[in-house]
């Protein structure tokens, strides 16, 4: 006969690996945000641009939708695997996320949008496994140094001096996004649109000061179908 001791101790390593699997879940869909990317290499024409302009909208209105009958209770949060005990009573960091990248993908210049939305999709999840591991000091040092590192790859092309201050600016925006909680706002919203906000100032401000704007660095494909 089983005893109670041996119970418990089943019961937990069950728990222990359904959250192990919601760990890595959670990782895996913030590293596939970077897909999303490939929206700046769609052909231009006329009809895949009536595409680029709807359907991320229409993406974001059902996963919209769907929050609002899961906190409804007309859908069963069970349903939502990867869920945190704290997103269970308010809207879940997905949305948060699909709303940033679409307000980036469509009211921002790409170069603004792309290392945003790489801190969030690549830096977010890296940050979140050495924060896992180590102390708040090197959460700090090696997550600033990682958002730095998207910043300066997208302005390659710009003056040495852009380059450094989008970067240090675009790194701390990115880091202070993230590590700063709130309960109604989401850090995946955060570490995407207080970067971009910062550099929106400073895109709006290179021609005063003398310097030109970088080249795109990701272009439509050209295709002919």
């Amino acid at each position: 006969m089983v005893n109670v001791a041996d119970k418990l101790k089943d019961a937990k390593k069950r728990i222990n690996s359904l959250d192990f699997d919601a760990h890595w879940y959670r990782r895996a869909f913030h590293s596939f945000g970077a897909s999303f990317l490939i929206y700046y290499l769609l052909p231009d024409f006329d009809w895949i641009n009536l595409l680029k302009l709807w359907i991320p909208p229409l993406i974001v209105l059902f996963v919209i939708f769907l929050e609002v009958f899961r906190l409804s209770g007309k859908i069963s949060s069970n349903y939502f695997f990867g869920l945190r005990m704290y997103e269970k009573k308010r809207v879940g960091s997905y949305v948060f996320f699909a709303v940033a990248i679409l307000i980036l993908l469509r009211f921002f210049p790409q170069q603004i949008a792309i290392p945003c939305i790489l801190c969030a999709t690549l830096g977010d999840p890296i940050i979140g496994e050495i924060r896992r591991r180590y102390s708040m000091n090197y959460v700090y040092i090696i997550g600033f140094f990682i958002c730095m590192y998207f910043f300066i790859i997208t302005w390659f092309k710009a003056d040495v001096f852009l380059i450094i201050l989008v970067s240090v600016v675009g790194g701390l925006g990115a880091l202070i996004g993230e590590i700063k909680k709130f309960w109604w706002l989401d850090d995946d919203f955060m570490i995407q649109m207080l970067p971009a906000l910062l550099l929106l100032i400073i895109w709006v401000s290179i021609p005063y000061l003398g310097l030109s704007y970088p080249g795109d660095i990701i272009y439509p494909s050209g295709l002919t179908w």
